[in-house]
């Protein structure tokens, strides 16, 4: 499978069209927390409580295998929420922590594997985990053969040639994943194509990587929030303020402790139908993600 269809399959986009009634919304809960020593701090929100159904992580050790494959797993329906305001500060202190860690090699020949899970509300469709195992150098999908989609070892390469100035990452950012909504303005199209190198980043070097963090920082109108993922996960979601407050939000997650991606929720900002505002319609979590000597290979 290649890497766009990987990541499509992780972070869907779903038109309006398609958030019909019929499901139980999931819940979302405020919840008082704080933080302390910085964006790095061990926070935790209140508890959420009874309400908090099970969820995927709760439930790997008891998983039933469905067709294709998947794993079917019973839906995470409880969340909460508490928004941080400017992502400025948490992203730039992200890039100094990404810049400290590991980097991660890969050479010609092996492959990427990722497991991923998804709840999804706007469908009958059960939430389940999957596994899907790419190669880390495909030159079908290299030099523009597949328009802007691109293998992990040209993503990596990217990342290699990124300069220092945040400007010129965001303006490389834009051609490297160029503009295919006319609708969309410059600072959507940077912060879309910003997020979708965090989402692709399977191999890198660290400092590169955390240039990302830092010219996602300087894009005005970022905003951060702590957030319970779709497994049950500690979470600090990253999304684009909206002129339209009833705009729907798609949120990268990120992992409080190392700040790598670590999934994504699209959220309804406004009431229709059974659908509620501030409920999370789709989750996506990365589980896991490895540098592999084969396919079907798994860390």
């Amino acid at each position: 499978m290649t890497a766009v269809r990987e990541l499509r399959a992780e972070t869907p986009l779903p038109p309006r069209t398609r958030l019909v009634p019929g499901r139980d919304a999931l819940l979302a809960e405020a919840a008082r927390g704080r933080r302390s020593r910085g964006p790095r701090a061990d926070w935790r929100l209140a508890a959420v409580g009874a309400a908090a159904a099970i969820t995927l992580a709760a439930v790997l050790g008891t998983q039933v295998v469905g067709d294709g494959g998947h794993e079917t797993l019973p839906g995470a329906r409880s969340t909460y929420f508490l928004e941080l305001g400017s992502a400025k500060d948490l992203l730039t202190d992200a890039a100094d922590v990404i810049a400290a860690g590991p980097s991660v090699t890969a050479r010609d020949g092996q492959w990427i594997y990722v497991k991923s899970g998804e709840v999804n509300l706007t469908d009958d469709s059960q939430p389940g985990t999957s596994e899907t195992w790419m190669r880390y150098a495909d030159p079908s999908m290299e030099d523009g053969k597949a328009g802007d989609d691109h293998s992990p070892r040209e993503e990596y390469e990217f990342l290699k040639g990124l300069p220092d100035d945040p400007k010129k990452v965001r303006a490389k950012a834009r051609a490297f994943f160029y503009a295919t909504d006319r609708t969309e303005t410059r600072t959507q199209h940077e912060y879309r194509a910003l997020t979708a190198v965090l989402g692709r980043a399977y191999a890198y070097d660290a400092g590169d990587l955390a240039k990302v963090y830092r010219a996602l920082a300087t894009i005005p109108g970022v905003r951060a929030a702590q957030v319970q993922d779709a497994a049950g996960r500690d979470a600090v979601a990253v999304y684009l303020k909206s002129e339209d407050p009833t705009a729907n939000r798609d949120e990268l997650l990120l992992d409080p402790e190392t700040y790598l991606y670590s999934g994504h929720r699209w959220v309804a900002r406004s009431d229709g139908g059974q659908w509620q505002k501030g409920d999370a319609v789709i989750g996506g979590v990365r589980l896991a993600v490895a540098v592999v000597g084969k396919k079907g290979e798994r860390p």
